[in-house]
C-alpha cells in the first residue's frame, strides 16, 4: 500500500515480530534433556517452511496472478488457521521436570543485573559467536530472499517446486545431525561438538561453492550442499548451542536473552548485506555475489568459530578451577 521508497520501513516491522516470536516459542522447549530433539524439529521446520512457503508464494503469483507486493500477505493468510491450532497445542507442553533442571540447570528470566553479568562473564566468546552468526544470518537471508533470482541465473525458471525439492534433504539431514546431540550427556562435550558441527558447515559452504565454480557440481546439488552447510551452522546458534552453553557453565538464565542478542546483530547484518549489494555491487549478478558471499562466510566463519571453540575450552578450565573446592588446594580440572 505504501509507495517506495517509504515502504522500506516495513523491513523493520516485518523483522521485529519474527525475532520476538522465535524466542518465545523456544522458551517452551529449553532446559530439557530432549531440547536438542525438540530444537532440531523446530529448526528443521523453518528449513522446510522456507522452501515450502517460497513454492506457495511462486504458485500464488503464477496461478492466482497476485502481485509480488501482495503475495506475502496472501500466503500468510493461508497459514493463519494452522498457526492458531499449533500454537494452542504448544501451550499444552508441560514444564521441565526436576530431572531436566538437574541435567540442564533451572531456567529463570534474567533481570538487568543478570544480563549484564552474563555479557561480562563471556564477552570475548559472545563477540566471536555473534559475528559468526551475523555472517550466517546474512547469508541465509540473502539465499532465502533472492533464491528466485539465483535460480533464474542458474537457468531454472517456471519451477516453483525446485524450492521445496532442494530444501527437503537439507531438513532431514540437519534434523538427524542436531537431534543426535541429545545422546551426549556431558554438556561440556556437547558444547565442543556444536562448535565442530558449525565448523563443518562453514567448510561445506566454501568447498561446495568451489566445486560448483570449477564445474564439478550441478546447480541443484550445489544448492543442497550450500543449504546443508548453512543450516549446520545456523541451526545450532538458534537453539542447541546456547542451550548447552548455559548448561555447561551451570548458569541460571534463559536461552531467549542470548538468542535475542545474536538475532539483533544477525538481522542487522542481513539488512547491511542487502544495502551493500544494491549500492555497492549493483552491477554484479545475484549468482556471482552469492558465490563471493559464500567464500567470505566460509573463511571468516571458520576463523571466528575456531576462536570461539578455543575461548570456551579455556574458559571452562578457569571456570572449573574457580568453582571447584578442590581448586583451593591447587588441583586444576583440565577436562572438557
Amino acid at each position: 500500500i505504501v509507495p517506495p521508497p517509504f515502504n522500506i520501513i516495513f523491513l523493520f516491522t516485518n523483522g521485529l515480530p519474527l525475532g520476538l516470536i522465535w524466542g518465545m516459542i523456544f522458551g517452551y522447549l529449553e532446559g530439557r534433556q530432549s531440547t536438542e530433539a525438540l530444537g532440531a524439529g523446530l529448526s528443521t521446520s523453518f528449513i522446510f517452511a522456507s522452501g515450502f512457503s517460497r513454492s506457495t508464494g511462486a504458485y500464488i503469483m503464477q496461478e492466482w496472478h497476485v502481485s509480488e507486493f501482495w503475495m506475502p500477505f496472501v500466503t500468510c493468510c493461508i497459514f493463519i488457521l494452522p498457526l492458531v491450532l499449533f500454537l494452542w497445542i504448544l501451550d499444552q507442553v508441560p514444564a521441565p521436570s526436576s530431572l531436566d533442571e538437574q541435567m540442564r540447570t533451572k531456567r529463570t528470566p534474567m533481570n538487568k543485573e543478570a544480563r549484564v553479568n552474563f555479557i561480562k562473564s563471556f564477552f570475548p566468546g559472545i563477540v566471536l559467536f555473534v559475528v559468526a552468526y551475523m555472517l550466517l544470518t546474512a547469508y541465509r537471508d540473502f539465499r532465502d530472499n533472492f533464491s528466485a533470482e539465483i535460480w533464474t541465473s542458474l537457468h531454472y525458471t517456471n519451477s516453483p517446486q525446485i524450492f521445496t525439492i532442494t530444501e527437503v534433504p537439507v531438513a532431514i539431514a540437519v534434523l538427524i545431525i542436531m537431534a543426535s546431540i541429545m545422546f551426549i550427556k556431558s554438556n561440556r562435550v556437547a558444547l565442543v561438538v556444536n562448535h565442530l558441527i558449525i565448523l563443518a558447515g562453514m567448510i561445506i559452504i566454501g568447498w561446495s561453492t568451489y566445486l560448483f565454480e570449477v564445474g564439478s557440481l550441478q546447480a541443484p546439488i550445489w544448492m543442497v550442499l550450500i543449504g546443508l552447510g548453512l543450516y549446520m551452522g545456523y541451526v545450532p546458534f538458534n537453539s542447541i548451542f546456547f542451550e548447552r552453553l548455559l548448561a555447561a557453565f551451570r548458569y541460571t538464565g534463559t536461552v531467549g536473552f542470548v538468542m535475542y542478542v545474536a538475532d539483533a546483530f544477525g538481522y542487522l547484518g542481513s539488512v547491511g548485506v542487502m544495502f551493500f549489494k544494491e549500492f555497492g555491487f549493483a552491477n554484479l549478478s545475484w549468482l556471482s555475489f552469492f558465490m563471493k558471499a559464500g567464500y567470505a562466510t566460509s573463511i571468516v566463519g571458520c576463523l571466528l568459530t575456531f576462536g570461539s571453540l578455543v575461548y570456551f575450552i579455556e574458559k571452562r578450565k578457569r571456570w572449573r578451577y574457580q568453582s571447584d573446592p578442590a581448586a583451593n588446594r591447587g588441583v586444576l580440572d583440565t577436562s572438557l
